[in-house]
């Protein structure tokens, strides 16, 4: 009685640990011992687990799910710490440094540009594509941004860890300073009034067709229900008079 008390207490204080971190900084030494303690409590579970399957299940599985649980518990507790933090940044980073626009800054119109029909060669509209795509970068920025920040805020005394953050930073700016500059130059194109005018006008004809759709497929609904309306009162004429 008093080891499953023990283990409840356990339990619960893993479960405020976890749902508090997304609100609160945790060290590595935090997440370290989380995971240890979520390996005792996950080891508990698996040898009860074990005995209360009458042995019929083999270690292995329980096994298996022990290390597969300690191993989530500190992904979790660990994207949560400085270091956790800077790691999420700089893979947002990576990401937004495959796209050729955002890696380069290109020092005028007519090498940007041929950048620009160089990436969307298959698009109709390569200059609402390439505005579309930056712009639905932002937020990837921005993001990144707030995990540097909040990273750095919690570094403390380590040194190492700040020059990375300030690294990790500055190349935030700079592709930021990218993108800006990116969606000012595609506004600035002389031919992108005209390219937005034909892709306002083909979202009004897919909108207009995608109504004429649903309204075609409500009709037909409901000739259906007529058709089977019908047919159930033949048939009940049929077979047991009017």
């Amino acid at each position: 009685m008093k080891n499953n008390q023990i283990s409840q207490k356990i339990s619960i204080w893993v479960i405020v640990t976890l749902f508090s971190c997304p609100a609160y900084a945790i060290q590595k030494s935090t997440a370290h011992v989380g995971t240890g303690v979520a390996a005792l409590l996950s080891a508990v579970g698996s040898y009860q687990g074990f005995y209360l399957s009458n042995q019929k299940t083999h270690p292995a599985f329980f096994g298996s799910a022990s290390v597969a649980f300690t191993a989530a518990v500190y992904c979790f507790l660990y994207s949560f710490t400085p270091e956790g933090r800077l790691q999420r940044a700089d893979k947002y980073l990576n990401e937004l440094s495959r796209h050729k626009l955002v890696r380069n800054f290109y020092e005028n119109d007519v090498l940007f540009f041929d950048a620009v029909h160089d990436v969307y060669l298959t698009d109709d509209l390569p200059l609402i594509s390439s505005y579309n795509h930056l712009i639905s970068l932002l937020p990837t920025v921005h993001y990144a941004c707030g995990l540097i920040s909040k990273a750095s805020a919690q570094v403390g005394k380590n040194s190492l860890l700040q020059e990375e953050c300030d690294a990790a930073s500055s190349r935030a700016k700079s592709l930021f300073s990218n993108i800006s500059s990116a969606i000012k130059r595609v506004r600035e194109h002389k031919d992108y009034l005209a390219q937005l005018q034909i892709y306002k006008e083909f979202l009004a004809s897919e909108k207009n067709n995608a109504t004429q759709e649903q309204i075609a497929s409500a009709q037909l609904q409901m000739a259906q229900a007529q058709k089977s309306s019908t047919l159930l009162k033949w048939l009940k004429a049929l077979f047991w008079g009017k």
